[in-house]
């Protein structure tokens, strides 16, 4: 699916496999170390008059909900490489946003 590929980072974080009520496992990287070290790229909110003055008359409006968006953003080179995750068959890091990962999605700043 291209959602992750093998890795040579520098940057590890241990998978947690987590039991869902279901009982099915969830797949998890715990980024708890990461996290703290990132920076997030701040950025002020639009004002809701400003962005309904843009639309005009537009004539389509859509919406994108990322709420629950994860593998649908991709994440930049600097960010695949800090993404990386360990198991038992080696190093891999994400393609796109993985579940956990805080900060920004798209980029990291250099530490």
């Amino acid at each position: 699916m291209g959602v992750i590929r093998p890795s040579e980072s520098a940057w590890a974080s241990p998978v947690v496999l987590v039991p869902k009520p279901d009982r099915e496992i969830h797949f998890c990287v715990d980024y708890h170390k990461l996290n703290p070290v990132t920076h997030p790229d701040n950025y002020p909110m639009p004002r809701t008059d400003e962005l309904l003055e843009k639309l005009g008359r537009a004539q389509f409006i859509s919406t994108l909900d990322l709420t629950k968006g994860y593998w649908q953003v991709l994440l930049d080179e600097s960010a695949k490489e800090r993404s990386a995750f360990i198991t038992h068959l080696g190093l891999y890091e994400f393609n796109v946003l993985p579940f956990g990962l805080q900060n920004a999605p798209a980029t990291f700043k250099d530490l």
